[in-house]
């Protein structure tokens, strides 16, 4: 088997410009770049294609194409590519023939003028489906129609429902009226430009007879090469005992970030032995508590079963989202700071993306992707990181071993996403997530030289000719074997009121990051005594539904909108405020 290939070709006439086209190719490799980033396909856009191009593309991925988009300028009998003097035609009957012999191709996509009198040559010449345009197209209807046909097949649709979802898209917003601005026909310039449109159906799917299932094609949800080791069955004589090779890990990768962890560490290696309970726990209490949790529920059983692959992988989900969610509020930051700070479109639609993640797409979504999509932007924009000690996270997680432990994490999720596990396999399933946990926990060991707090209220303390003293009541969310208790704590500097923030230093509260609101603790809207801490899992801008589960237990659900207990709106609708206010900061340029 090999990698599917998506190929785009897109052809300009500086005659006859079309101006979006740019964005059409833009957007759809950005709709497919989740799919490219874990390796299950591979996108290829010539943005300026001729047809010596689109030849040599057929002959070096023979065999791999499994959809050719093509957007530009065309009619029925021809589609207008570039040379570097200018224009070309590349005639139907000859590109039919070319992707005619391209085994494991399933869709052709002329996004152009009225290509509909090319599908009965293609189909002749075995293409199993077409999408094609009965009559001429407008330059940003065609974008539309394409931004929403692949994001819909990148939303897990098949062809049939991509083409549905995005002929609904045009027949609301356009209705039967169409009324034409910049043509894409061949033939079609300024002169014409404001004929009307027939009120049938702009854009048709065509298939072959002996391929009708082709309507039910979707791209792949697993990568060629997958990571997940199939059929390697072990037994415990042969492995090492659980949980010793993961916290032998993690005891190497944070004692040069933790004090506690350091001094144990070298003790250990001083006496040539150490106390693996003591290790144990100094672990646990290293890391910040939406870890801490995670790790202590994982240590706790000796067991070798579903629930201990569950955690491995809710563990890796935990850690993932918390140094996304830090990520996001740094933007936030850089955002109301930095006026100037510029994102693409493919940056904007990847945050719009992952605010508006509904409960059942919100497991399947690549956090991992977001947390590097956030660094770029934060680099590109020369923003200092908050977490110095991460500065270098990126290229760390680039190696072919922190690749590959996320893959491996992410094919398992979706293991698990779809349920139970062949139990031949859960042993051996274990043992390799379970080291491929301790690589993506090392890469992200910095961690632990951060405190993470609650902080539920603040009160000034002010005498005469003395400076103000704060007086923050809050809960360090660490050392989670001690449990958590709240208590009031007198700074010199103030923080903010009802947050989870980030510290660099617990005496030095004037160098924090606000996590609020994509983790938020419940206990410090409703005043109540510890901690119950939420992660935000996505925003309907419909019914404005901010959507969030519990740490502790992913079950408890909690839902602030308009609908919640009236005695509970007071103390949780400023939350949805921030996600509303959040949302609209970085859709700006």
């Amino acid at each position: 088997m090999t990698i599917p290939v998506v190929l785009m070709g897109f052809a300009n006439d500086p005659g006859n410009h079309l101006a979006m086209l740019t964005r059409e190719r833009k957007a759809v490799c950005s709709a497919l770049s989740a799919y490219e980033d874990q390796r299950f396909i591979r996108v290829q856009a010539e943005p300026s294609a001729g047809l010596d191009d689109l030849f040599g593309l057929f002959n070096r991925f023979a065999g791999q194409i499994a959809i050719f988009h093509y957007g530009g300028h065309a009619d029925g009998t021809a589609l207008q590519l570039e040379t570097p003097g200018g224009k070309e035609l590349a005639h139907a009957a000859g590109l039919a023939q070319l992707m005619g012999q391209s085994a494991g191709l399933k869709l052709v996509f002329l996004n152009g003028c009225a290509t509909r009198d090319q599908v009965k040559a293609l189909l002749a010449n075995g293409v199993p489906a077409v999408i094609a345009t009965a009559v001429p197209i407008d330059d940003s209807m065609a974008t539309e129609f394409a931004e929403q046909f692949y994001q819909s097949l990148a939303s897990r649709k098949t062809i049939k429902e991509a083409f549905d979802a995005a002929s609904a898209l045009i027949a609301s917003r356009y209705g039967e009226t169409r009324a034409i601005g910049e043509f894409r026909g061949i033939e079609f310039g300024d002169g014409e430009a404001d004929a009307p449109a027939p009120p049938e159906l702009t854009w048709g799917l065509y298939t072959h007879p002996d391929h009708a299932d082709v309507k039910q094609w979707q791209l792949p949800q697993q990568a060629e090469n997958q990571v997940i080791v199939r059929g390697a069955a072990l037994s415990h004589a042969t492995t090492v005992a659980v949980n010793e090779g993961l916290i032998q890990t993690l005891f190497n990768a944070i004692s040069p970030f933790s004090a506690e962890v350091g001094v144990l560490f070298e003790m250990a290696k001083r006496l040539g032995r150490s106390d693996l309970r003591t290790v144990r726990q100094q672990i646990i209490d290293a890391y910040p508590a939406p870890l801490g949790e995670q790790l202590r529920k994982l240590f706790s059983s000796n067991n070798v079963d579903e629930a201990r692959l569950r955690q491995l992988v809710t563990t890796y989900d935990i850690g993932t989202r918390m140094f996304a969610f830090i990520l996001l509020s740094q933007l936030w930051n850089a955002r109301f700071e930095k006026h100037d700070l510029v994102t693409t479109p493919e940056q904007r639609a990847a945050l719009l993306e992952f605010l508006e993640l509904q409960p059942d797409s919100e497991p399947n979504f690549d956090y991992l992707q977001l947390i590097t999509i956030i660094d770029g932007i934060l680099s590109a924009n020369t923003v200092e990181p908050f977490m110095e000690l991460g500065a270098g996270l990126n290229a760390s997680l680039a190696v072919d071993a922190s690749n590959d432990a996320h893959r491996f994490m992410t094919e398992m999720r979706g293991e698990l996403a779809k349920g139970a596990v062949n139990a031949a396999e859960i042993e051996s399933f274990c043992v390799q997530a379970e080291r491929h946990l301790g690589t993506i926990l090392t890469d992200f060991a910095f961690i632990v030289s951060y405190k993470l707090a609650t902080i539920k209220g603040i009160a000034i303390t002010k005498t005469r000719h003395r400076p103000p003293e704060f007086k923050h009541r809050q809960v360090l969310l660490d050392r989670v074997t001690a449990g958590y208790i709240d208590s009031d704590e007198v700074r010199a500097d103030f923080t903010d009121n009802e947050s989870v923030i980030l510290l660099k230093d617990l005496e030095d509260v004037s160098q924090y990051l606000n996590l609020t609101p994509f983790i938020i603790d419940q206990n410090a809207l409703t005043g109540n005594e510890n901690t119950k801490l939420f992660f935000l899992r996505g925003y309907s801008p419909a019914d404005r539904t901010c959507h969030y589960y519990s740490i502790a237990d992913p079950s408890d659900v909690l839902l602030i909108s308009d609908t919640m207990d009236p005695k509970d709106q007071a103390a949780h609708l400023p939350v949805r405020s921030l996600v509303e206010e959040f949302r609209e900061a970085v859709q700006a340029p």
